[in-house]
């Protein structure tokens, strides 16, 4: 089974697109000191900043997932992957300023939506993949050793980026690298769909 799951691009495919997905669910974390940096909250009111967007998460999830079933799994994770880029790039380039609270908490809703709504769809997508059913276990297990790496390497990047370059600007180097896996797993998504046809 494993020879044969390796062999098919769309696994290869759904283990970049969770691996995208995956790396902005770890950036989520910086929410409470982007918070307190960028916003100027103390801690407990960047805490519950953080909690708040939480919140997002059942919505997210179950609203993906129904528009999934009505539409496409493949079509949905577009969105949600534009609605990560579109998070990354108004918080990464700059375009908020030092104390914008309207723009900021657009940006963290537009990200958290998309993080959150993606990790109701990530292994969906293999059953539009045709994968066959006697190898999903196999390639649920290759998918998720290449897409959970994140859990390896992002704690350590955010560290480097929010220590080097302590206040705003570190948030902002962080939400770059948060775009720059939206564009990725937009990319790969798109693949997958031109593959699959």
């Amino acid at each position: 089974h494993l020879r044969q799951v390796l062999r098919m691009p769309a696994v290869w495919l759904q283990a970049i697109i969770i691996v995208c997905a995956y790396s902005g669910y770890r950036i989520v974390e910086d929410l409470p000191l982007l918070a307190k940096d960028m916003l100027g909250y103390n801690e407990v009111r960047a805490a519950g900043f953080a909690t708040m967007a939480l919140w997002i998460r059942p919505v997210a999830a179950v609203g993906a997932g129904f528009l999934a079933d009505r539409f496409s799994t493949s079509g949905m994770t577009v969105v949600c992957f534009a609605l990560l880029l579109l998070g990354g790039l108004l918080i990464g380039l700059g375009q908020l300023g030092l104390h914008p609270a309207v723009p900021v908490y657009f940006a963290v809703v537009s990200t958290v939506l998309g993080v959150f709504a993606l990790r109701g769809l990530y292994f969906a997508i293999m059953q539009e993949g045709k994968v066959p059913l006697e190898v999903t276990g196999t390639a649920v297990g290759v998918a998720s050793v290449v897409g959970f790496l994140p859990d390896v390497y992002m704690g350590p990047v955010m560290g480097v980026l929010l220590d080097d370059h302590p206040g705003v600007r570190g948030h902002q180097l962080v939400f770059l690298v948060l775009a720059g896996f939206a564009a990725l797993g937009l990319l790969a998504t798109l693949v997958f769909r031109r593959v699959l046809r």
